[in-house]
């Protein structure tokens, strides 16, 4: 599968990312956000970003401004999503419907692309918090609420960071709001889906979800 530097223009700066690219004709695109204090070369992002090109789904994976220290916030974290996003809506050989995947941070950020782009289509959020930090402004539940996109929620069964009390209030409210959602629990899987056995099933599950999803 070919793999692209891509920039993407984010305010006053220009973002590295990482665009892998299906074989074949592809079925749409989807930006790849890693978490808190980690960065787009970490197994677990790699392998959902080539698990995606396999099932024909553009995947543009990036680190985030001031991710080293981690310095990011949400707003920030956003807004670079909205520059991946952009990037994924220009590119000529990546068709025009959309997902988001988030990891941890990076799936409360999905939570605020879904709920605020009425083009994302699909959404995946994987061991997300509901509630990122005391700013009351950012609310992802209530934001993610108001998405038109399918949901994917995704745990790991060893998951001892973000707990999976955190997936079923994303599921109620997402249910309340008769937005189409599913929990999906992998097995053995911890915060980051390692090892390498749970890792390739959430990406694997991650991929097929997308491809149908989008098609």
């Amino acid at each position: 599968m070919p793999a692209q530097r891509v920039g993407i223009r984010v305010e006053n700066t220009e973002l590295e990312g990482i665009l892998h690219l299906p074989d074949t004709n592809g079925v749409g695109g989807a930006a790849v956000l890693h978490g808190f204090g980690g960065d787009p070369d970490q197994p677990h992002i790699v392998a959902t970003c080539e698990a995606l090109a396999s099932a024909g789904v553009a995947a543009l994976r990036f680190a985030y401004r001031d991710h080293r220290p981690p310095r990011m916030t949400l707003a920030s974290g956003l807004a670079d999503a909205a520059g991946a996003i952009r990037v994924l809506k220009a590119h000529p050989d990546v068709p025009e419907r959309l997902g988001v995947v988030g990891f941890s941070f990076g799936g409360t950020v999905a939570a605020l692309v879904a709920g605020r782009d009425s083009r994302i289509r699909a959404a995946v959020l994987a061991a997300a918090p509901a509630q990122f930090g005391d700013d009351p402004k950012w609310k992802a539940l209530a934001e993610l609420s108001r998405t038109r996109a399918r949901v994917l929620l995704v745990w790991g069964s060893r998951d001892s960071q973000v707990p999976f009390e955190n997936a079923e209030r994303y599921a109620a409210v997402l249910s309340q709001a008769r937005v189409p959602n599913r929990i999906v629990t992998i097995e053995g899987g911890d915060h980051d889906f390692a090892p390498a056995g749970p890792r390739a099933k959430m990406a694997e599950t991650i991929a097929e979800w997308m491809r149908d999803t989008l098609a």
